[in-house]
C-alpha cells in the first residue's frame, strides 16, 4: 500500500473514532446513560422534548415563551380546561436501583377565575402523552408512574380541603400518598420556586424539597419509601412534566430543570456539571462534519 493510501486509511479511521467518541461523549445514543445529565437552564430549545396537550401550541416553532424574566420558559397550560405536558422523547436510563436527583424552578402566574390546577414532576414508563384536564393535573391516568404534585385548587377531601399543597402520587391516582399542607409561600403568588426531588434506591426512599431561593434545604418537605424498580417494571423511563387547568387556570411554567440519573442531590443548580445543553451539541457536530470533510479532502489530494 502506497504511503497515500496508508494516509488516507489512517484519516478516515481517525474521523470514524473520533466521531464515535463523541457522539457518546454527548449523549447522542437512543438515550441517555445513567448518571448523564439534563441541563435546562432555559428553554430556548424544546428539540429534546415531545409536547403533548395544549403545550405544542403554547410553546411553537420549537421553543419556549418568554416568562416573566424575560427568558424562554417551558409553558406547559396557559388558561381554562386544558391539560398539557412535556416529556424527554427518548426515555430516561436511571441508575439500576432507579436511582436519581432533579432540580427545577416553576411559577405559577396570570392567574384565571383563582388559578389552578398545578403541575407534576413525573417518572413514569408509558408514553409521551397527558393525563386528564383540571384536577387530574395532566398526570390523572399515568401508570406505572410516581408524581410529584404542586396543586394550588381545593378539589375536596383527595386533596385534604387545601388549595395550597404539595403531594407524592402514584401510578397516575391524584389521591396523593403523601402530601404537605404548608408551603413556603402561596403557589398562586407568583413567586419563583425551588423544587428538588431525589430517589434514593439503595434505601428505597423519595424525598421532596421545596424552598423560594436555590438554596437547597436541609429538611425535606415530603418523604416516602418506595420501590421504584418494582413499581415501574424497569429503569428505562419517561421523565417531564404535566399540568392541568379547569373552570380555573394560569401561566404554569417550568423556568430551569436538571436532573441526573443517579442519586447526586443538586446543590448549584446554576453549575450542575459541564454536559453541554441542545443548542452546544448542535454546533459541536457541525463542528466535528466540518474536520471530518477536511481529512477526506486531505486524504483524497494524497492520493
Amino acid at each position: 500500500m502506497s504511503e497515500a493510501a496508508l494516509y488516507h486509511q489512517h484519516s478516515r479511521s481517525k474521523a470514524i473514532t473520533l466521531l464515535t467518541c463523541t457522539a457518546a461523549l454527548c449523549g447522542l445514543a437512543v438515550g441517555p446513560a445513567h448518571g448523564a445529565l439534563v441541563n435546562y437552564q432555559n428553554f430556548d430549545d424544546l428539540s429534546a422534548f415531545t409536547l403533548n396537550g395544549v403545550t405544542p401550541t403554547i410553546n411553537a416553532g420549537g421553543q419556549g415563551v418568554v416568562g416573566t424574566s424575560g427568558a424562554r420558559v417551558l409553558r406547559l397550560t396557559n388558561t381554562l380546561n386544558q391539560a398539557g405536558s412535556a416529556f424527554l422523547t427518548n426515555p430516561f436510563s436511571l441508575a439500576a436501583d432507579a436511582s436519581f436527583s432533579s432540580y427545577f424552578e416553576f411559577q405559577f402566574s396570570d392567574q384565571q377565575n383563582g388559578g389552578a390546577d398545578g403541575i407534576v414532576f413525573t417518572v413514569q414508563t408509558v408514553a409521551n402523552t397527558a393525563g386528564g384536564i383540571g384536577g387530574g393535573i395532566g398526570y390523572q391516568g399515568l401508570t406505572p408512574s410516581v408524581g410529584v404534585e404542586f396543586d394550588n385548587w381545593n378539589n375536596g377531601a383527595g386533596d385534604g380541603n387545601n388549595d395550597n399543597h404539595a403531594g407524592i402520587n402514584i401510578n397516575g391516582d391524584i389521591n396523593s400518598v403523601v402530601r404537605a399542607d404548608t408551603l413556603p409561600a402561596l403557589l398562586d403568588s407568583g413567586s419563583i420556586f425551588h423544587a428538588w426531588v431525589d430517589y434514593d434506591g439503595a434505601n428505597d426512599l423519595l424525598e421532596v424539597r421545596l424552598a423560594l431561593s436555590d438554596t437547597r434545604p436541609a429538611a425535606a418537605l415530603m418523604s416516602y419509601d418506595i420501590d421504584l424498580v418494582a413499581l415501574l417494571g424497569t429503569t428505562d423511563a419517561y421523565i417531564g412534566f404535566t399540568s392541568g387547568t379547569g373552570s380555573a387556570g394560569a401561566d404554569h411554567d417550568i423556568r430551569r430543570w436538571v436532573f441526573t440519573g443517579e442519586f447526586n442531590p443538586i446543590d448549584n443548580p446554576d453549575n450542575p456539571g459541564t454536559v453541554p445543553e441542545p443548542g452546544s451539541l448542535t454546533l459541536l457536530s457541525l463542528g466535528l462534519l466540518g474536520l471530518v470533510s477536511s481529512l477526506r479532502r486531505k486524504g483524497r489530494s494524497a492520493d
